[in-house]
C-alpha cells in the first residue's frame, strides 16, 4: 500500500462497510477475480456464490485473523484466515477487493500482511482454496503457494430426485474414534501420494471425524458454519469402503464429504447417507467438494442427484516442515 493506503485489523465498527463491499465483490460478474471465488468455473462467473454458502458476517471459529485494507478513509479490501485445530496451520478463507485499477495491489498486499502476522504466530503453513483464473494463480504464486490439486464443486438441489442404486451389501455405520486406522487406510487408497505427503494427515487425525469436519480437507469445511457433525463408514470386511461427513448449517446448504473405494457401490452407500441426515439437509441443498481425481466419488455423486457447479484449485504455501506423529493409532 502506498501513503494514502494502510493495513489494519478490523473493527467491530467496519462491520457495515465490509457487508457491503463483500456484497459488491461477489455480486459483481468479475467477482471471482477479485475474490477467492469458491466455487467458481475456470473460465466462467461462478454459478454460486460464495455469499451464497455463508453468511458473510458470523464470527469465525476462533482464533482467526482479519485485516482490512483502507484507502482515503474508505475500505477497499478484506482478508481473513483461521487456525485449524490440532495444526499450527492457517486457512485463507477471504481475500477480496473493491473494483478498481488497484484490486490486484490491495489483494497482494492483505495477503502478505497476513503472512507477516502468522510468521510473529510460528504458523507452519498456509492454505487456501481458489478460482484457477490468472489473477489468483498469479498472485498467490508471488507469495510462494504452490497448487496442488484441483476439487469440484458439486450441489444437490433441493427437492432433486436420487437414481434407485442397488442396496449395499453390509450396512452403514457411525463413524467412531476406532475407525480412524480404517478411514485413514480408505483416505490413503483414495489420495495420490504425493498430494498425500503435503497433506500429511496421519491416522489420529481421523479419530474426531465424527464431530469435527476438520479433515479430510476441502475447500468448503473452513467456510460453513456447523451447527452439527456426523461422520459414517461403509464396512467391507476389515476394512473401509467408503466414508461421509455430513455438516448441518442453519443457513444455507449442508455440507457432504465423501470418499469411495475403487470397487465399492458408492451410489447406494451416498443413498443411504442422504435418507440418514433427512428431510432438514434435503430441503436446504446439500454442497459436496470432490476431488478432480476422486472418480468413483464423482461417478457416485452424479448418481444420486448432484451436478457440478465450479472447480477450484487448492493451495498450500509449506513455511516449515511440520512433524507428524507416527501413522498409528492405539489398540482398543
Amino acid at each position: 500500500m502506498t501513503a494514502a493506503g494502510s493495513i489494519r485489523a478490523a473493527r467491530i465498527t467496519d462491520r457495515p462497510a465490509l457487508v457491503a463491499l463483500s456484497r459488491q465483490v461477489h455480486d459483481s460478474a468479475e467477482g471471482y477475480r477479485r475474490s477467492l471465488g469458491v466455487p467458481a468455473r475456470s473460465a466462467a462467473p461462478p454459478r454460486i456464490s460464495l455469499a451464497a454458502l455463508m453468511p458473510s458476517w458470523l464470527p469465525l471459529r476462533s482464533p482467526s485473523v482479519h485485516l482490512v485494507a483502507e484507502w482515503d478513509g474508505r475500505l477497499v479490501g478484506s482478508c481473513r484466515a483461521i487456525e485449524e485445530p490440532h495444526r499450527d496451520d492457517w486457512v485463507i478463507t477471504e481475500l477480496d477487493a473493491a473494483a478498481g485499477p488497484m484490486a490486484g495491489e490491495v489483494r497482494y498486499a492483505l495477503l502478505q500482511a497476513v503472512i507477516e502476522e502468522g510468521a510473529q504466530r510460528n504458523v507452519a503453513r498456509y492454505h487456501a482454496a481458489c478460482a484457477d483464473v490468472p489473477e489468483n494463480m498469479e498472485l498467490f504464486g508471488q507469495l510462494s503457494f504452490m497448487a496442488y490439486a484441483h476439487e469440484e464443486i458439486w450441489y444437490r438441489a433441493p427437492g432433486a430426485l436420487p437414481a434407485a442404486p442397488a442396496t449395499t451389501s453390509e450396512p452403514m455405520a457411525p463413524a467412531t474414534p476406532p475407525d480412524a486406522w480404517h478411514l485413514f487406510d480408505l483416505w490413503t487408497h483414495a489420495t495420490p501420494p504425493a498430494i498425500a505427503r503435503i497433506e500429511g494427515y496421519g491416522a489420529a487425525d481421523w479419530e474426531p471425524v465424527g464431530h469435527e469436519a476438520v479433515v479430510p480437507r476441502s475447500s468448503l469445511n473452513p467456510l460453513l458454519h456447523f451447527s452439527d457433525v456426523n461422520g459414517w463408514l461403509l464396512p467391507d470386511g476389515q476394512r473401509a469402503a467408503g466414508f461421509a461427513q455430513h455438516g448441518a448449517c442453519r443457513a444455507g446448504p449442508h455440507y457432504l464429504r465423501f470418499l469411495v473405494r475403487d470397487g465399492a457401490d458408492g451410489a447406494a452407500f451416498l443413498a443411504a447417507v442422504l435418507a440418514t441426515v433427512g428431510g432438514e439437509a434435503l430441503s436446504a441443498g446439500i454442497l459436496s467438494p470432490v476431488r478432480t481425481y476422486e472418480s468413483t466419488g464423482r461417478q457416485a455423486a452424479e448418481a444420486i442427484g448432484f451436478e457440478p457447479v465450479g472447480q477450484v484449485s487448492m493451495l498450500v504455501r509449506e513455511v516449515r516442515a511440520t512433524l507428524r506423529q507416527p501413522a498409528m493409532v492405539p489398540a482398543v
